[in-house]
């Protein structure tokens, strides 16, 4: 018994951040990283696809000081990446940095990615803790959502907004199906329907206030119901035996 505590005490270190979208997974990781010298792996399906910059909030994820590494570096056009390769992905990456540090900080909020993950935890090569970011009240979580929504609409320069990514996609036909399934290009979508706006063109446009508002007010919405469902599933997926507190810092650091 004792060489096996040993031995799993040995073992490299996972610490897992996961939560609903847009309550700060990425503030949280970098944090973390910054204080322990960690990198940290995004384990989310979209952020994988460089055209996507702004609507997977990719964009701005890297920061001084970080070393942060997603899953690939697709575009549409690539095809979705299913959540077996993509937890291939994950767990192969993991491998090689545990390689080099002790410990290895993993971040993100893909539901079937994280499902998978935990499903094979049994099998994981590490140790998994894991601190699931609380669900703020609805109301502030709500203005929260709507105030980045704004943002994704029109980042400062140089960076894309989410409408030209939007834009650039519905050009392909082929890729109009994929671009109707992401929460946040699907309420711009809905919106189009309803002022009758041209999609292709949307970006290019001085849209009135009156407009960016219901858009900014619609991807909230659909962001807030999808972060309660992730909220529900994380809870269920991950339970007390490999939860964590953020604030287990001094074993983090020694496994670091």
């Amino acid at each position: 018994m004792a060489d096996s505590k040993t031995q799993a005490e040995a073992s490299p270190l996972v610490h897992l951040i996961a939560g609903p979208t847009g309550v700060g997974k990425s503030a949280a990781a970098t944090e973390l990283a910054r204080e322990t010298g960690a990198p940290v792996v995004v384990a989310d399906r979209l952020q994988c696809f460089t055209d996507l910059a702004t609507a997977s909030a990719r964009a701005g994820a890297e920061v001084p000081d970080v070393q942060r590494y997603w899953l690939g570096d697709r575009t549409v056009a690539d095809g979705d990446l299913s959540a077996t390769a993509a937890t291939d992905t994950l767990v192969t990456l993991v491998e090689r940095l545990t390689a080099r540090r002790g410990l290895v900080i993993v971040e993100g909020g893909s539901i079937s990615l994280l499902r998978e993950l935990s499903a094979r935890r049994a099998a994981l090569p590490w140790r998994l803790t894991v601190q699931l970011m609380p669900l703020p009240d609805r109301e502030e979580y709500v203005a929260a959502l709507t105030r980045r929504a704004r943002t994704m609409l029109a980042p400062p320069p140089p960076e894309r907004g989410l409408l030209a990514e939007l834009a650039t996609i519905w050009q392909d036909p082929h890729q109009r199906y994929f671009a109707a399934s992401v929460n946040g290009f699907e309420a711009v979508l809905e919106c189009c329907a309803k002022y009758s706006l041209d999609v292709a063109t949307l970006h290019k446009r001085n849209l009135p206030e009156r407009i960016l508002a219901r858009m900014s007010a619609l991807i909230a919405e659909r962001h807030a119901e999808h972060g309660i469902l992730q909220h529900q599933i994380f809870t269920e997926i991950f339970d007390n035996r490999i939860r964590t507190s953020r604030f287990h810092l001094g074993a983090l650091e020694r496994a670091a």
